[in-house]
């Protein structure tokens, strides 16, 4: 029989992460309202989805492919720092998402005449929420045991984001300096003067 004890740390950073998960997926579902008033052009939006639903996925892949592989082919690390490199992608993520404000959301949207965010952490980083996901990656790997079947999806992942990059790249660098006027905004929630 498992202890109950042992696996109360796996039970809490599953259950934070899916919380985290459906958290973004509301505000996600808040701020497209916005963005659909703000006439964005949605860009890739098959990649976004693929992208999301793969990281979505990841922690529950390295839990199940721990569970299926001989410890001979895992390398089990300390869950500290592993714990500590998940904590620090959701803190990158959500800083960059509260940055961004009203828009962000889990799709590659084109706003025209929208000034390029240059607050929080898009002053240091082009793509603070992507590393930060890529972080949270690393820490996954780390805290279930590093094990071939979950390196292959974080790699993936990393894959599927490739042109993701490449296309937001693109984007913010044609991006004019025009800033978008927002009337009458109901809450300031997210507000782009925060």
């Amino acid at each position: 029989m498992v202890n109950l004890l042992s696996e109360l740390p796996v039970f809490l950073v599953l259950l934070g992460t899916t919380l985290l998960h459906l958290g973004e997926r509301r505000v996600n579902t808040y701020n497209s309202d916005f963005l659909r008033f703000a006439e964005c052009e949605e860009l890739i939006p098959r990649k976004m989805r693929r992208y999301y639903l793969y990281v979505g996925v990841l922690p529950w892949v390295c839990l199940i492919s721990s569970r299926l592989t001989p410890v001979s082919f895992r390398l089990d690390f300390p869950e500290a720092p592993a714990i500590g490199l998940i904590l620090l992608g959701c803190i990158l993520r959500l800083w960059a998402m509260r940055s961004l404000g009203r828009l962000w959301s889990l799709n590659c949207l084109f706003v025209a005449g929208m000034p390029r965010v240059q607050r929080g952490p898009y002053r240091f980083l082009r793509h603070p929420e992507y590393v930060g996901r890529g972080l949270e990656g690393m820490g996954y790997l780390l805290f279930f045991g590093a094990n071939p079947a979950a390196l292959f999806f974080w790699f993936y992942t990393q894959i599927l984001l490739s042109p993701i990059v490449k296309t937001e790249s693109r984007q913010l660098h044609e991006l004019s300096v025009a800033p978008l006027h927002l009337q009458h905004s109901s809450s300031r929630v997210g507000s782009l003067n925060s």
